[in-house]
């Protein structure tokens, strides 16, 4: 959901795609795992201090796709005391089955309580460094999609044949060890594949994926250069070592995050043209502190005029490179800036609920992980309770109102 879209200052939310629901398979029994995971579900296995399923699903937030979905069995009670109903500002919901119903079973049931017509699924005990929208967005007229991800051992998994963008087959496991492309466990799914004729209890590998890929050749999108699986001893090893860095980035930076108008500008309600921007007294010199002090400088900023249809991305865009370019000449350059133009009382394509859309945290994470932000030792200043919860929710040290502080103040030193 991020865009580069100035020199060292990426804008986030400028993707229209609708929302979808997100389904997480999370109720395996990991079998495997039970000499080092004794009295615990896979999913939840600690990472580095936060459990696994966690940091997967803050990298499904900041997809920004809508409702979670977790499929749960086993010791489903630790899963949903942890997460609850939100997380993080996403809604949860929890497809229990009170019985193994395998993977298939599992994402059918889902469907059929939910009322799904197509979903991403993915499989709660792997990660795959990957864009969801771009999968969702290229299979987007397909009933269905997967990632794929390059190993040095596609044979352990079993490997994948390709072409123009498609699969073709999907082959057995076998004892050779030769690199390829293997399924990652990440689907874009629509009802359509799932035949009548399916019992309550099946494989949706075996069952359904495999043998429609001949038929389907069903799109997919090749990941980026990580992918890990939870499911044997030793590679949750490997995960405790590193996946947390690479989901959440190495915190380095402190980070001090403005609100833009009423912030950085005078709020005239809806400012979008250079010719009425005004900027807050004593902006530049509390920037200056905090650049002096080693902060990165970082704007979130909810744009709702966008999607009420009084000014255009074009026209948020000029303004920002307005401010942006004051901001250089004083000294005090920032560093990024993100934006959300989603408003449920919106038009198309901006009427929906965002991730992104202060109090929700999005933008901060975003800028936390492009960034390598440690938001423990990082600042917010907003003018509204918006931006307060939004520093709260996101684990900002410290959040303060513009008018609790004198701007001129020598704050960072």
């Amino acid at each position: 959901m991020s865009e580069a879209s100035a020199p060292n200052a990426p804008s986030c939310c400028t993707c229209s795609l609708a929302p979808e629901s997100v389904v997480v398979l999370a109720g395996g029994l990991g079998t495997r795992l039970r000499s080092v995971l004794p009295n615990c579900p896979k999913p939840m296995a600690d990472i580095d201090g936060i459990p696994f399923l966690e940091l997967l699903l803050r990298d499904v937030a900041l997809a920004d796709l809508g409702k979670v979905i977790l499929c749960v069995s086993f010791m489903k009670e630790m899963i949903q005391e942890h997460f609850g109903d939100n997380f993080m500002g996403i809604p949860i919901l929890y497809s229990e089955e009170s019985e193994p119903l395998g993977t298939g079973g599992a994402i059918k049931q889902a469907f059929d309580l939910f009322h799904l017509d197509d979903a991403l699924v993915l499989n709660g005990d792997s990660y795959v460094k990957v864009d969801y929208s771009k999968l969702l967005l290229s299979c987007k007229n397909d009933p269905l999609g997967l990632v794929l991800v390059h190993v040095d051992d596609a044979n352990r998994y079993g490997r994948a044949e390709v072409s123009d963008g498609r699969v073709l087959s999907l082959l057995e496991k076998s004892p050779e060890h030769t690199p390829g492309l293997v399924n990652a466990g990440v689907y874009k799914i629509s009802r359509s594949v799932f035949s009548a004729d399916l019992p309550r209890r099946f494989s949706f590998e075996k069952d359904v994926l495999e043998p429609s890929v001949r038929s389907l050749h069903p799109r997919f999108l090749a990941a980026g250069d990580y992918f890990i699986d939870i499911g044997l001893p030793e590679s949750l090893a490997l995960a405790r070592r590193e996946l947390k860095e690479r989901i959440l980035g190495k915190p380095l930076h402190s980070a001090l995050f403005l609100d833009r108008d009423g912030v950085v500008c005078v709020d005239k309600h809806h400012v979008y043209k250079i010719e009425d921007c005004e900027f807050i007294d004593g902006i530049f010199d509390l920037c200056r502190n905090a650049k002096t002090q080693g902060h990165l400088l970082v704007v979130i900023t909810n744009q709702a005029g966008i999607a009420k249809g009084l000014y255009t991305q074009k026209d948020y865009f000029q303004f920002r490179d307005h401010v942006h370019a004051e901001f250089e000449k004083q000294g005090c350059p920032i560093d990024a800036e993100y934006f959300c133009p989603f408003h449920s009382d919106g038009i198309p394509p901006f009427r929906r609920r965002s991730f992104f859309r202060k109090p929700n945290p999005g933008m901060i994470f975003a800028a936390a992980r492009d960034l390598n932000i440690d938001l423990s030792r990082s600042t917010l200043i907003g003018d509204k309770e918006s931006d307060m919860e939004a520093g709260r929710r996101a684990g900002v040290a410290k959040q303060l109102y513009i008018n609790e502080i004198r701007v001129s103040s020598h704050l960072f030193k």
